[in-house]
């Protein structure tokens, strides 16, 4: 299946987060509302995804996952075997292990400033990091864009712009930043886990 690429970061965004709203759909790709929910009614004709009420969005099982993956594999397999794109993984695993405890030292430290500091520091290393990998998977400007958008806020003093599950976090970027190399190298989670835990 060759989906369109309005398609395809429609379909992909519903992977990376699961339950979605189209307001959060419209953070991670930048498309219009009114594109979006044309989109997302496309894929639920097509079996792919539902509307799950209250807003909310999700693939269908077993079709609308099986869609994404393969839509990864026919964008990114050659990317599987690329030393370049590889090594930039590996030190990718070596940041989100820093980030992940530098995070839960800030959670638990009662929002200490410079456990915060420490924190948008790995953030700005991870933006620098992306823009040398947008030569290879160039939708990651989204990433860089969102992280510097979720930064702002936080700097500005809303630290709830670091960890909320509600919003475009810095904390949800990073973690569909992680799911979605993964899924570009075809790689499950729990074996990332694994390797890199």
């Amino acid at each position: 299946m060759n989906l369109p690429d309005e398609s395809y970061a429609v379909l992909n965004g519903v992977y990376l987060r699961k339950m979605v709203t189209i307001d959060v759909l419209h953070d991670i790709t930048a498309m219009p509302a009114d594109e979006i929910r044309s989109v997302l009614d496309d894929l639920a004709t097509q079996g792919m995804a539902a509307d799950v009420g209250g807003g909310n969005w999700m693939l269908e099982q077993p079709d609308g996952v099986r869609a994404a993956i393969a839509a990864y594999d026919e964008r990114y397999s050659d990317l599987r075997t690329s030393q370049d794109v590889l090594t930039w993984y590996e030190r990718f695993e070596v940041l989100n292990a820093q980030f992940l405890k530098t995070l839960s030292a800030w959670q638990t430290s009662g929002s200490d400033d410079a456990a915060l500091d420490k924190v948008l520091r790995l953030v700005d290393r991870q933006i620098k990091a992306l823009t040398s990998f947008v030569g290879f998977v160039p939708r990651y400007q989204r990433y860089v864009d969102r992280f510097e958008a979720a930064m702002e806020k936080v700097e500005a003093g809303h630290t709830e712009w670091v960890t909320s599950l509600t919003l475009d976090s810095v904390h949800n970027v990073w973690f569909e930043l992680h799911e979605d190399i993964l899924t570009v190298l075809g790689r499950p989670r729990d074996v990332a886990e694994a390797e890199h835990g």
